[in-house]
C-alpha cells in the first residue's frame, strides 16, 4: 500500500475512534494495579508500559492514572522512549498534578512520552526530571585560545563527560556548550551564544579539557574567562520529554519539565490540532542548575494544522521557545513542466500546496499544487496539477530550488499568553503563515523575542506570510554577540533571507501586523523589517530608560528593502545617546510614502535626534 494511502486510512480510522470516544464512558486503569508503585527504587517503566498497552487496547475513553509520588523509569533500551503510545484513540494519561506526581527518567538518552499514529490523546498532570542529568556544568579553570581549548572543572553532583550520553552524542550538533552567568542563570551578555566542542579529554580528577574545531570557534575562546560558569550538553538521542508524531489531535497540558536531553515538546507531522497548554519548563525550586532543556521548548515541524501553544512558561532552555516550520523538498530533476524528481525532506500528499523558492536569491517563484507524489528510491516523483515553468534543479538545497509544503508547515498557529525567559536564541521562530502571536512576554532571550523569517542555509521555511504580533511584552534581550549588536538585529525581526545569510532579493515576506506591543529597554532596534512588503505597525509602545544598555547606534525601528510600511499611533521614548532616530530608513526602501507612512505617533528622543534617518535618494 502506498504511503499516502496508509496515511489517509490511518487518520480516517483514528477520527472514527475519536468520535466514538466522545460518546463513551471513562474507564480508569490504575498504574499501581500493574505494579507501578511510586516512591520506590524500582524501575516503573515495564509496569507502566504494560498498563499503557491495556489502556490502549480498551479503546476510546481509557485513562491511565498515576497517583501522587515519584516514579523512576527508563526505556526498554537506550535511545528510546520510556512510554511509547502507538495507535491509541481517545486515551488520557494523567497524574495527580504537577506538584504531586513526579516522573524521573534514569537514562539521559531516553525521552519520556512518544504519541504516534493515534487520535484524541491527552497527557497531563505531572512533573518530569532526569537523574542523571542530560547536561553537565562547572567552572572554567584555564583558557588557551591559541590552542583552541579550555579546561572545565565539573561541579560535584553533575555527570562527567565520559558518560555514554555525552560520548554518544551527535557530532557536531550534539556536542556544545554555553558560558553562563550564575546570578541570572542565563548566557553571559557579550559572549557568543554557543561553543562547539566535538572532543574532550580528562586532565585530572574532575577537570576536563574541551577542544573547539574550526577557526571561528577557536577565536571565540577570547570571550571565556577563568572562573566562568559553563554548561556542556549532550543533545539528541530520543529527543523529547513529550513527542507527538502523526497524531490526529493531541493535548499536552499542565506538565512541568525540569530537564530534557532534547526538546521539551516535539510536534511532528500531526494532522489534527496539537495543543500545548499550561506546560512549564522551569528550574527546580532547589539547586543551582544553569540549564533546563537541551533544545527547544515546543518544536513544530510538518504539522498540517497550526499548533496552539498557550498559557505556558519557558525558561533556561538551550534553544528557541517555540519553533514552527517545514523542511524543504529540493528539486533534483525537472523531467517536464509538470513532472519533477524531488528529495523526500517533507511528506507530500495529493492536493498539497508547495511554495517554490530560489534559495540563491530568496525569491518566491510561485506556488504549485501536488497531483500525485510517488516515492521511488529515496526521491519523490512529483506530478503537478498544472505546468510550472522556470524551476531549477540541483544537487542539494544550495543549488536547486526548494519546495516548502504550505499544507504542512504549521500554518494557522496560535501562540498566546506564554512567558519565555532567558532561553538561548529566539522566543518564537516562525517559518509559516496565517499565524497569531498574542499576549506573550519575551524577557532576556539571547536573540529576538519574535523572529519571522525563512532560513535557506539551514534549510527551513517557508517564507512566512500574514502574521499578527499583538499585545506582547518584549523586555531587553539580544545581549549575546550577533543579535542586538547586528545591523539586522531587533527584538522583533521580520526578514526574508537568501543563501549566505543575505537579505532576500525583492520583498517576498508579506502581510505583517505588529500592534499594541510594548518594548522595554531593548539594547538595539526594537523592530527590524527586511525584504518585507505590506507591514502595519499600529499602537506600539517603545520605551527605554536613559541608563539602559545600547549595544549599537541606530534607529528604534529599522527598515531595509521594504515597501508599504504603515506606522500609526503608539509612542517611542528613548533618550539614550546611541539612539540616532525613531525610524532608520535604509537606501533600498521604496521611495516616498510608498515605502513608509508615519501618522499620529508620539516620539521623544534625546535632543537633536530626528524622527527619521532617511537614507533614500532624495
Amino acid at each position: 500500500m502506498r504511503w499516502d494511502a496508509v496515511w489517509t486510512l490511518t487518520f480516517a480510522l483514528a477520527a472514527l475512534a475519536t468520535a466514538c470516544a466522545r460518546a463513551g464512558a471513562e474507564r480508569v486503569f490504575l498504574a499501581r494495579d500493574f505494579g507501578a508503585v511510586p516512591d520506590t527504587a524500582t524501575d516503573a517503566g515495564p509496569a507502566l508500559r504494560t498498563a499503557l498497552r491495556a489502556a490502549i487496547a480498551a479503546g476510546p475513553g481509557a485513562v491511565l492514572e498515576l497517583e501522587a509520588g515519584v516514579y523512576r523509569l527508563r526505556g526498554e533500551r537506550p535511545k528510546t522512549y520510556c512510554l511509547p503510545i502507538e495507535q491509541a484513540s481517545g486515551l488520557t494519561i494523567r497524574g495527580a498534578g504537577m506538584d504531586r506526581t513526579r516522573l524521573v527518567v534514569t537514562d539521559p538518552t531516553c525521552g519520556l512520552v512518544n504519541v504516534s499514529r493515534g487520535s484524541g490523546v491527552t497527557v497531563r498532570g505531572f512533573a518530569v526530571d532526569y537523574d542523571p542529568l542530560p547536561f553537565t556544568q562547572g567552572t572554567v579553570r584555564r583558557v588557551d585560545p591559541e590552542g583552541g581549548s579550555f579546561d572545565l572543572e565539573i561541579q560535584e553532583g553533575y555527570p562527567t563527560p565520559d558518560a555514554p550520553n555525552f560520548t554518544g552524542a551527535d557530532v557536531p550538533y550534539g556536542r556544545w556548550g554555553m558560558v553562563m552567568d550564575r546570578a541570572t542563570r542565563r548566557i553571559r551578555a557579550g559572549t557568543p551564544d554557543h561553543f562547539m566542542t566535538p572532543r574532550w579529554e580528562r586532565v585530572e580528577g574532575r577537570v576536563w579539557r574541551f577542544f573547539t574545531e574550526g577557526e571561528h570557534y577557536r577565536r571565540s575562546l577570547v570571550h571565556l574567562r577563568e572562573g566562568d560558569a559553563y554548561v556542556h550538553l549532550a543533545r539528541g538521542h530520543a529527543g523529547s520529554v513529550l513527542m507527538a508524531w502523526m497524531v490526529e489531535g493531541v493535548r499536552f497540558e499542565k506538565v512541568r519539565i525540569h530537564a530534557s536531553p532534547g526538546l521539551a515538546v516535539g510536534l511532528v507531522g500531526n494532522r489534527g490540532e496539537a495543543v500545548v497548554r499550561g506546560v512549564e519548563v522551569r528550574f527546580p525550586r532547589q539547586g543551582d542548575r544553569l540549564l533546563t532543556t537541551n533544545a527547544d521548548g515546543v518544536h513544530c515541524q510538518q504539522n498540517r494544522v497550526g499548533p496552539v501553544v498557550e498559557s505556558c512558561f519557558f525558561e533556561g532552555m538551550a534553544d528557541d521557545g517555540v519553533n514552527v516550520y517545514a523542511p524543504p523538498n529540493t528539486v533534483r530533476e525537472v523531467v517536464s513542466e509538470r513532472e519533477w524528481l524531488v528529495t523526500a525532506g517533507c511528506l507530500l500528499l495529493p492536493g498539497d500546496r508547495l511554495q517554490v523558492v530560489d534559495p540563491r536569491t530568496g525569491a518566491v517563484r510561485g506556488e504549485v499544487r501536488v497531483a500525485s507524489a510517488t516515492y521511488e528510491g529515496g526521491l519523490y516523483r512529483l506530478t503537478l496539477e498544472a505546468p510550472f515553468a522556470g524551476a531549477m534543479a540541483g544537487e542539494d538545497h544550495r543549488s536547486g530550488d526548494t519546495l516548502y509544503n504550505l499544507s504542512a508547515c504549521g500554518a494557522g498557529f496560535r501562540i498566546r499568553n506564554n512567558t519565555m525567559r532567558g532561553n538561548r536564541r529566539y522566543g518564537c521562530l516562525l517559518r509559516a503563515g496565517d499565524g497569531l502571536v498574542e499576549g506573550n512576554t519575551f524577557e532576556d532571550t539571547t536573540g529576538a523575542g519574535v523572529m519571522v523569517t525563512n532560513e535557506p542555509d539551514w534549510p527551513e521555511g517557508p517564507v512566512p506570510w500574514n502574521i499578527t504580533v499583538r499585545g506582547n511584552r518584549f523586555v531587553r534581550g539580544g545581549a549575546c554577540l550577533g543579535y542586538a549588536d547586528s545591523p539586522g538585529g531587533g527584538a522583533l525581526q521580520a526578514r526574508a533571507s537568501a543563501l549566505g545569510f543575505r537579505l532576500a532579493e525583492g520583498m517576498p515576506l508579506r502581510g505583517l501586523i505588529v500592534e499594541r506591543n510594548t518594548f522595554e529597554d531593548i539594547p538595539g532596534a526594537a523592530i527590524y523589517l527586511g525584504a518585507v512588503r505590506d507591514a502595519t505597525l499600529r499602537g506600539n509602545r517603545i520605551v527605554a530608560r536613559a541608563g539602559a544598555q545600547r549595544l549599537r547606534e541606530g534607529g528604534v525601528v529599522v527598515l531595509e528593502r521594504t515597501a508599504e510600511v504603515r506606522v500609526s499611533g503608539g509612542r517611542i521614548e528613548d533618550p539614550r545617546p546611541g539612539t540616532t532616530a525613531a525610524f532608520e530608513v535604509r537606501p533600498d526602501v521604496a521611495p516616498g510614502p510608498e515605502g513608509l507612512r508615519v501618522e499620529r505617533t508620539s516620539v521623544r528622543l534625546r535632543p537633536g535626534a530626528p524622527l527619521m534617518d532617511d537614507r533614500r535618494a532624495r
